[in-house]
């Protein structure tokens, strides 16, 4: 069979109408994670990096506050490892998440890499394997699903590609190679799963690229918009910021120009994806693999945000900038940061009368 947009587009459709749906409520606290990629702690486990980092996260912050888990795909490195490896290896990993699963609530959906999880019995841990899920938010649905249904390419060619992975690339300690590392199939994955969400105006949250998007923009979109919203802060200036305000503007042009600087292949970065008003219906929570740390989505009352999760050792930046706020995990030196927060209800007014 042909896999066409149309096809994808009708797959995604099959899986909104048979995902179970949940309340969404303002007094609701979620963060949102994907792709872990945990492995066997060995040199070719991605996971390793950051285990400590994202452990501590959901410990020392998430855990104590009452915020329930979505762990949206990923999780495991199947592709590579056996589950029977994974999960003797990050044991320690999975009592956290059993934690949030009989303290406030634990959602797991699979992705490509963790596929084997829906059709295996007698797993090692007792958690609900989702396709998909929806939040009921005030009669407005968030549409959770990995991301790789909105791939061409998963559709046709994801047992080859796992073979690839298990029996050339970890004999030979390769990393893993996906479509993270392709700008191209990551623009266009996003873009079927925005015309999709801005076609039935819905917010979906996906994982899957590794790339972090915040209603629908990537960090130079993000980035501008910063830029624009305080050269009017700077006209409007009555508390006597206006140097601080400066120095904002300065720090987010120079990471503007440091990103078009590494990154040479800009052909896709048409953020808008070919629609007139930029539609806020797509959201990423981005990976816990990054070299500079993890990145996740938060929502609490009434709110969405994405959140930078890192060492203060590899992120020095971040600590004397002006315009970044981060906040340090007690006793560590791990650090949070918000990146962009936005109510519910405005994201979707806008898409209510923009798409």
């Amino acid at each position: 069979m042909k896999i066409t947009n149309k096809v994808v587009y009708q797959n995604l459709d099959d899986l909104f109408n048979q995902s179970p749906v949940f309340e969404l409520t303002d007094a609701d606290k979620w963060v949102i994670f994907s792709d872990l990629h945990m492995g066997d702690g060995g040199s070719t486990d991605d996971f390793r990096t950051n285990s400590d980092l994202f452990t501590r996260a959901l410990k020392e912050h998430y855990l104590p506050r009452q915020y329930g888990l979505v762990l949206n795909g990923d999780v495991e490195e199947m592709q590579r490892f056996s589950l029977r490896k994974i999960y003797k290896h990050w044991k320690s990993v999975y009592e956290v998440f059993d934690q949030f699963r009989d303290q406030t609530r634990l959602l797991k959906t699979i992705g490509n890499h963790d596929l084997e999880l829906g059709m295996m019995k007698d797993l090692p841990f007792n958690y609900e394997h989702l396709d998909g899920f929806v939040f009921d938010y005030k009669g407005d649905n968030l549409f959770f699903f990995h991301g790789h249904q909105a791939s061409k390419r998963f559709q046709k060619h994801n047992e080859l590609i796992g073979f690839t992975l298990k029996y050339f690339a970890n004999p030979l300690g390769i990393k893993n190679y996906s479509v993270a590392h392709s700008s191209k199939k990551q623009y266009k994955i996003e873009k079927r799963a925005y015309h999709y969400s801005a076609y039935r105006k819905v917010v979906s949250v996906i994982g899957h690229t590794h790339r972090p998007l915040f209603e629908s923009m990537h960090k130079v979109e993000r980035l501008k918009y910063k830029i624009e919203q305080l050269c009017r802060e700077y006209v409007e200036d009555i508390a006597n910021q206006t140097e601080a305000i400066v120095r904002s503007i300065r720090a987010y042009k120079k990471d503007l120009k440091k990103y078009y600087k590494q990154v040479r292949d800009t052909n896709f970065q048409n953020y808008v994806y070919n629609t007139i008003f930029n539609i806020p219906c797509l959201f990423n929570s981005g990976c816990v693999i990054g070299k500079r740390g993890m990145t996740c989505l938060e929502i609490e009352g009434g709110k969405i945000r994405l959140v930078h999760w890192f060492d203060g050792n590899i992120n020095k930046k971040y600590l004397h900038k002006t315009g970044y706020q981060p906040q340090q995990i007690p006793g560590t030196d791990y650090y949070r940061m918000v990146i962009n927060e936005e109510s519910l209800d405005y994201v979707f007014t806008r898409i209510k009368f923009l798409a």
